[in-house]
């Protein structure tokens, strides 16, 4: 007997101690140590738990032996939707991008796919978080889609008119959508960042009174009003040396012009400085030899 085969089995005597309350799922593993686990997916979870001792008598007698047997009861809500106008591959589009997401955050992103078949895939998803409300009082933020299952319907068969009096098949195809929520684990709140310490400001210098402002900015202002005396610039004068002799090229080029030289030390004005009769030396006359030359320029007399 395979394990699927064995697991329907253990149906019967399960059914006959819940009576109507669902099981959509039944499991049963080994462990470790050589016992047996039954898992039971049911969306009436506190029903079962309180019938547990029950079913593990009665799981215990189907089973036979002296193995232990441990009840694992696992909340889960289903909702089903059959023959829903949309293609199986179309709809798998969506579902890759919703399974393992929070119901909220699932219905969320639904509301922007642009795809004819998230609207359907939603209103399924709020049937079995519905279920999962009624079942054990979850809430849409405690709940995460844990499977969604898209199975191929009936196909709708319908005719095309082509050319020449052929008809082409053209086939609308349906779905079924099976959605199915269990518990969410609590959401871990993301550790913050410490901020660092800020460091300390640098203290600004305390600003001088508005009287030495002023006077400082006046004297600022007397400066760049102030003219600025250009000095003049000596020029130097290259005198050709009278040692070049017969080594001289004659290059007129090299030459410097007389010319020019005057005019340029014509154009520094030198200032005179005018003598005054008190600043004049005196010149002594009493001790100076008789000139020998007095008289030269007279005309001299014939026969001298």
């Amino acid at each position: 007997m395979n394990t699927a085969a064995r697991d329907r089995a253990l149906l019967p005597a399960v059914k006959g101690v819940l009576g109507r309350t669902p099981v959509s799922k039944l499991k049963l593993s080994k462990d470790k140590d050589g016992g047996l686990t039954v898992a039971l997916h049911t969306s009436r979870p506190n029903n079962v738990r309180m019938e547990s001792q029950a079913l593990t008598d009665a799981l215990q007698e189907k089973i036979g032996g002296e193995r232990a047997l441990k009840l694992e009861v696992i909340a889960e809500a289903r909702a089903v939707a059959k023959y829903l106008r949309a293609s199986p591959r179309k709809a798998r589009l969506v579902i890759d991008v919703i399974k393992g997401k929070r119901v909220s955050e699932a219905l969320a992103m639904l509301r922007f796919i642009p795809n004819h078949a998230a609207e359907l895939i939603s209103k399924v998803l709020i049937s079995a978080a519905a279920n999962a409300q009624d079942g054990w009082g979850a809430g849409v933020e405690e709940l995460k889609v844990q499977n969604i299952l898209a199975d191929g319907g009936p196909s709708l068969k319908r005719v095309r008119a082509r050319a020449q009096g052929r008809a082409f098949r053209i086939l609308k195809r349906t779905s079924h959508l099976t959605v199915i929520l269990t518990d969410a684990p609590p959401a871990i709140a993301k550790p913050r960042r410490i901020a660092a310490p800020a460091k300390p400001k640098a203290i600004a210098a305390p600003a001088s009174p508005k009287s030495q402002t002023v006077t400082k900015q006046a004297e600022e202002e007397a400066t760049l009003d102030a003219p600025i005396t250009a000095t003049p610039a000596t020029e130097t004068q290259q005198v050709p040396g009278s040692g070049q002799g017969k080594s001289s090229t004659g290059d007129s080029a090299n030459t410097p012009d007389s010319g020019q030289a005057a005019q340029a030390s014509a154009e520094v004005p030198q200032e005179a400085t005018p003598v005054t009769a008190s600043d004049a030396p005196e010149i002594d006359m009493s001790d100076r030899a008789p000139d020998s030359s007095d008289g030269a320029d007279q005309k001299r007399e014939e026969g001298e």
